[in-house]
């Protein structure tokens, strides 16, 4: 039974046996869909009987479900008492937060005194920071001030604030009708230029687009017709990157690709971006890949190719800044992978706690299970040492806790931060 629908769910479980004394709301036109997609209504009328029924409280977003309801009403489908419940647990909620003696109205001034405040971008600066996962470094991370005297800065996420902030940021919905400003967003691009300002010169070429509509990157397209296959900006990015001491190419998602309704067939690089990589990797100068994307990706040639890989995700508004430093060495990476990284997209799913053995230990065609790039992942400029492992009993009984201890020692010439991790099985 759909959830929407299930009086089991919704009110045995969640309400009887977890004691939840809170609203219920379903999500975005979830009793339409009862009948429209999922098809075990066969009218919007039962499909509002089965939801009220069911424990919902409020509905969001079914338009016509306000006059299903009081047909079903009137015909005496649904009891006044179904009615009653879902009002006042409603108005519970709105006399607990007080929204009767402070509805709290729009307030453009209070808005303006918090949005962007220094506060939040501290915040989101930080965040960034601790986020940033460190996966591939043969050296050429921390970036050399002697030696980097001129800095190559390619693709089409270098400049891309969009994809930065990722789905569910203002404008990632073309119903928002405005966007988020521009210039409260540090791309990576911004970080780079603002960090080595006066210590070596930038130079910036798109390379490519992901789609073949102009604004395809930069805009949200819901249902992109065709991936671009232009690669006209190859020359520029190529010399550019030829002339430079360092590369660094910002390729992976764009808004279109990523959030709900996003599914994808593959998880490779979209559009010529792959390409991109190969021409830059062809010119000889050290490549570092930084990716920002929403979902893992299967990069086995970046992997294999790259002088060095950060993964990025979408790191908010102050992410570039966060790169930069982290490029630059003024922050010594500490993020780890929440997701496995596959080699292939048949591997899916591949993730930390797969039963060993499973399916032997290799595809027939192909590589090892093991994942690309594992859950827990992730690389720093310093080294720590793990030792003296202690656990406060021998053995243990159902239920009893696992208590242990662990020393870890800063082995290297930098101070950073070790995130220790205990896999059981």
């Amino acid at each position: 039974t759909s959830c929407t629908a299930n009086a089991w769910l919704l009110t045995q479980v969640l309400r009887d046996e977890w004691g939840f004394e809170g609203i219920l709301v379903t999500d975005y036109d979830n009793v339409g869909r009862l009948q429209r997609e999922q098809m075990v209504c066969p009218t919007l009328e039962d499909a509002a009987v089965a939801a009220l029924n069911a424990g919902n409280d409020m509905i969001m977003h079914t338009p016509g479900f306000y006059q299903a309801a009081l047909d079903a009403l009137r015909k005496g489908r649904i009891a006044t008492d179904v009615f009653d419940r879902a009002v006042r647990r409603i108005l519970t909620l709105k006399f607990a937060m007080g929204l009767f003696e402070n509805p709290r109205m729009p307030d453009e001034d209070g808005a303006r005194a918090v949005i962007n405040c220094a506060a939040h971008r501290s915040a989101a600066l930080d965040a960034a920071r601790q986020s940033l996962v460190l996966l591939k470094n043969d050296g050429v991370l921390p970036l050399n001030p002697s030696t980097c005297k001129r800095v190559a800065v390619i693709g089409p996420l270098a400049d891309n604030a969009f994809a930065q902030l990722g789905d569910w940021s203002l404008g990632s919905n073309p119903a928002d009708g405005a966007v988020h400003p521009r210039e409260l967003t540090v791309t990576l691009l911004d970080g780079l230029r603002a960090r080595l300002a006066g210590a070596a010169e930038i130079l910036y070429e798109r390379g490519c687009s992901i789609y073949a509509a102009p604004d395809g990157d930069t805009c949200v397209t819901w249902m992109p017709s065709a991936f671009s296959t232009d690669t006209a900006g190859f020359d520029a990015a190529v010399a550019a990157a030829r002339s430079a001491d360092v590369v660094i190419a910002a390729v992976g998602d764009t808004v279109s690709l990523t959030g709900e309704y996003r599914s994808t067939a593959t998880l490779e690089l979209m559009g010529p971006q792959q390409q991109l990589l190969e021409a830059l990797h062809a010119t000889g100068t050290p490549l570092v890949v930084v990716l920002i994307n929403s979902k893992p990706l299967a990069i086995p040639w970046i992997a294999a190719h790259a002088a060095a890989i950060v993964e990025a995700f979408n790191p908010g508004m102050l992410g570039g800044t966060a790169l930069a430093e982290l490029l630059c060495g003024d922050v010594n990476p500490c993020g780890k992978l929440t997701i496995s990284f596959p080699v292939h997209v048949g591997q899916q799913p591949v993730w930390y706690h797969r039963v060993p053995g499973t399916h032997g230990i290799a595809y027939a065609d192909r590589f090892l299970y093991d994942a690309l790039f594992p859950f827990g992942f992730g690389l720093s400029y310093t080294t720590f040492s793990y030792a003296n492992l202690r656990l406060a009993r021998a053995a243990l009984q159902p239920g009893d806790p696992l208590e242990l201890s662990v020393d870890i020692t800063n082995t290297g010439a930098r101070a950073g931060v070790a995130v220790p991790q205990l896999y059981i099985r």
